[in-house]
């Protein structure tokens, strides 16, 4: 059962390897300790932030692809991390607004970001099945699982899937 954000733990007595990922990127979802973590790793890593750019930018372009050349109008984002601008869904409902995004996490902090996104951007972000599940890779629990998600795909189409590969601390 999935707590309420008001009693969820959001570590901020430590940096968060999503926050540190979304401060890097340009996000305004991080704290002064994230921060202090990027900034760090920029200083023994000076390439991560365009090594980081270019992982999103290539997201970007195979969701278009996806999109614009092969008809896929449903995506799965696995690995979904905090949500940094543009989103997929941004960038694939540009090309066609009909395609639905499930995004799923199964890190609790990534989810809280979400659903505070969701609720005080109704009006921007589409109804998203963010999701956390009890493993990355969803192989112990569906992220179909919920009633939300599972009305939001269509399970006889073709899917497109993003799966971000890396370890949160």
């Amino acid at each position: 059962m999935t707590r309420p954000l008001e009693e969820l733990d959001l570590h901020l007595d430590r940096a968060h390897g999503a926050r540190i990922y979304d401060y890097i990127l340009g996000g305004e979802d991080n704290y002064e300790l994230d921060r202090q973590a990027a900034d760090a790793s920029l200083q023994v890593w000076p390439a991560l932030r365009i090594h980081m750019q270019a992982n999103r930018a290539f997201m970007h372009r195979v969701g278009r692809f996806l999109v614009a050349e092969r008809g896929i109008r449903q995506f799965l984002d696995i690995g979904t991390g905090i949500p940094t601008k543009p989103n997929l869904h941004e960038v694939v409902q540009s090309v066609a607004p009909d395609a639905r995004i499930v995004y799923v996490d199964n890190d609790p902090i990534v989810l809280a970001h979400a659903r505070a996104l969701r609720r005080h951007h109704r009006h921007r972000v589409p109804r998203r099945g963010v999701r956390r599940t009890s493993t990355p890779t969803c192989a112990t629990r569906s992220p179909f699982s919920g009633p939300r998600s599972a009305r939001r795909w269509i399970s006889t189409g073709p899917s497109g899937c993003c799966w971000a590969v890396g370890r949160k601390p």
